[in-house]
């Protein structure tokens, strides 16, 4: 029996779940006994301690702290043997983010901390000792933080397997010995230190393959990792390249990162350049010119040929204001030059008409000799003042649009790969706000409608009239234009705390397909492919509804979680792509309804 389907609204959002109860008596007395004691420590009044008190009791809960969360390790390992998070929907990770209400990022972390500093059980019952013996009994004493941990367990994970347990087992018990009289920041050379005794050749490996014949040394793996949007919208993050990625990017760098070309804040920043000295023929071809009507700077150098387009990426006539959050500042505000001294490779104004090292004047590396053009660019160049990773980055902006407008990448999910921006007719006629991309990212209005500039727009506005949204039972697939209004409604799975954006979704049928569901827009969903699989029938499944009108969030889709998790198996409603709702709540918001909003238990 599900519930919560027709009420006001069972969220779960601004409701603390109480706490858990212990069945087993003696259990539960000696963990009533500890909350007992922490909240009669709290009680007391604390503005009457000494300082002398108050550092004695600040130094004896940090290790309470620690060796607490040492013993809970053992206990995580214990639950998951044992199959007690099964009641969660998910990985192991999954499920203890549920549990403890924590990013699936953090039970992650929380998982391996305890494979490696809890107690196991092998198949025979039989406990097994941490893998890190040493290190575990001195986090349960209370002696180690946890950077004394992090760089503990770093060096074991690049000790090579060459070393024997004898040494690995001594070199352990000296870093636990060092780590807990000493700062992370005092530990931190000695573990260095260590290490390069152990494992003086780094991460080479010198050992002969069945030839006979030394192996190459290791390569560290290629990686990218784009970080959290922060909330000014900025994404920071690291990467690890391989040589054939470098040799793309500087080769994209040396021509579209120039001073003076693609600048987003200089209206007359270089958009298009044929260079002859790239041609063979000398028949003449267009020469490079600057863009004088107002538009930004584009795909320069990225195409064969110019189109007439005015591909606009600048913030308006006068630069940039100190809302853009594009780093420039306004025209005319610096200097002539570009002092960031870091690019090498660039020619003090930025030109192309510059002479190659080694070369003589006068010879086929000279490139340009139009005058108007040169002194275009040199303008533009000295205008610049953007240091080199700031170029890099608008280059490499600039390859990726022109890569998605190319068409080369197909289609993913039904759509086209091209970024999907949705916004609402408001923050669009107001020119300020928000919008909202298909992979789950904000962009401001400002962006979104710069981004418009260079698209080739696919629907402007959804209707039941304009396009066709209720297939009925005449297909099983969501079309194209469902695929988007559902980005612009659900914008990403809409089960219960997932962040998982809609280009990572399924079009799910509330009503399942094979069960006589239609595909029409208001029978649709958007599911991530592991929630997705979470919908059925049999014993540990859950099961979807939409809210009715009388809901304070009509048209919502609502998870209902196994009886298992909850015997009542109240809906509940997945607020993380609409933070909106949470910080301004319908009017009807204080009306609790005929269920009362709760947790995941």
């Amino acid at each position: 029996m599900l519930s919560g389907d027709g009420g006001s609204g069972v969220d779960g959002i601004e409701t603390v779940p109480p706490a858990p109860e212990v069945s087993d008596p003696e259990l539960s007395v000696l963990v009533d006994r500890v909350e007992s004691a922490v909240a009669e420590l709290a009680g007391q009044g604390s503005v009457s301690w000494t300082n002398a008190d108050r550092r004695a009791v600040i130094q004896r809960m940090e290790m309470l702290t620690r060796s607490v969360t040492a013993y809970s390790h053992t206990w995580l390992n214990e639950l998951i043997a044992q199959h007690g998070l099964d009641v969660y929907p998910g990985s192991v990770p999954s499920s203890v983010a549920w549990m403890l209400r924590i990013t699936p990022r953090s039970a992650g972390a929380r998982v391996r901390l305890a494979e490696e500093l809890g107690d196991r059980t092998a198949l025979s019952g039989e406990v097994l000792l941490p893998l890190l013996p040493r290190t575990a009994d001195a986090l349960r004493a209370g002696l180690l933080d946890a950077k004394h941990v992090q760089m503990i367990r770093e060096f074991f994970r690049h000790l090579p397997s060459s070393v024997d347990p004898q040494t690995r087992d001594l070199a352990e018990e000296q870093l636990v010995g060092y780590a807990s009289t000493r700062r992370p920041d005092d530990f931190a050379p000695l573990v260095a230190h260590l290490d390069s005794i152990l494992n003086p050749d780094g991460d080479h490996d010198e050992d002969d393959d069945e030839n006979g014949k030394p192996k190459p040394p290791k390569r560290r793996d290629a990686f990218f990792y784009l970080g959290e949007q922060g909330a000014d919208g900025m994404s920071e993050g690291n990467f690890c390249v391989d040589p054939e990625l470098r040799a793309y990017l500087e080769a994209l760098f040396s021509k579209a990162a120039k001073p003076g070309v693609n600048n987003p804040a200089d209206p007359t920043s270089v958009v298009r350049e044929d260079e002859r000295s790239d041609e063979t023929s000398g028949d003449g071809g267009p020469q490079p010119e600057p863009t004088g009507d107002g538009g930004g700077s584009s795909d320069a150098g990225l195409r064969g040929s110019g189109d007439g387009r005015d591909d606009d990426d600048g913030c308006g006539d006068g630069g940039c204001g100190d809302e853009c959050g594009c780093g420039t500042e306004l025209e005319g505000t610096a200097g002539s030059d570009d002092t960031d001294g870091s690019d090498g490779s660039d020619d003090a104004a930025g030109s192309d008409n510059a002479t190659e090292p080694g070369a003589h004047p006068g010879s086929d590396t000279t490139v340009d000799d139009d005058a108007p053009d040169t002194a275009a660019r040199d303008a533009a160049a000295a205008r610049d003042r953007r240091p080199q990773r700031e170029r890099h980055h608008d280059a490499l902006k600039v390859a990726l649009r022109h890569t998605l407008a190319s068409g080369t990448l197909g289609t993913h999910r039904g759509l086209p790969v091209t970024a999907i921006v949705t916004m609402t007719l408001k923050d669009l006629d107001a020119g300020c706000g928000y919008a909202m991309t298909a992979t789950g990212s904000r962009v401001s209005i400002r962006d979104a409608i710069r981004m418009a500039s260079h698209a080739h727009h696919y629907l402007t506005i959804f209707d039941d009239n304009g396009r066709a949204l209720y297939l009925g039972r005449s297909k099983r697939i969501a079309s194209a234009d469902q695929r988007i209004v559902l980005i612009a409604r659900d914008r990403g799975c809409s089960f219960p705390s997932c962040t998982r954006p809609a280009t990572w979704c399924q079009a799910h049928h509330v009503d399942d397909w094979v069960e006589g569901g239609p595909t029409d827009i208001d029978s649709l969903t958007f599911g991530c492919d592991m929630h997705h699989a979470l919908v059925g029938t049999g014993s540990g499944k859950w099961a979807t509804t939409k809210t009715g009108a009388g809901h304070r969030y009509p048209g919502r889709m609502l998870w209902h979680p196994p009886t298992g998790m909850d015997p009542k198996r109240r809906g509940l409603i997945n607020h993380a792509h609409h933070p909106e709702e949470v910080l301004y709540p319908p009017d009807n918001h204080g009306d609790a309804g005929d269920e009362e909003p709760r947790q995941p238990a």
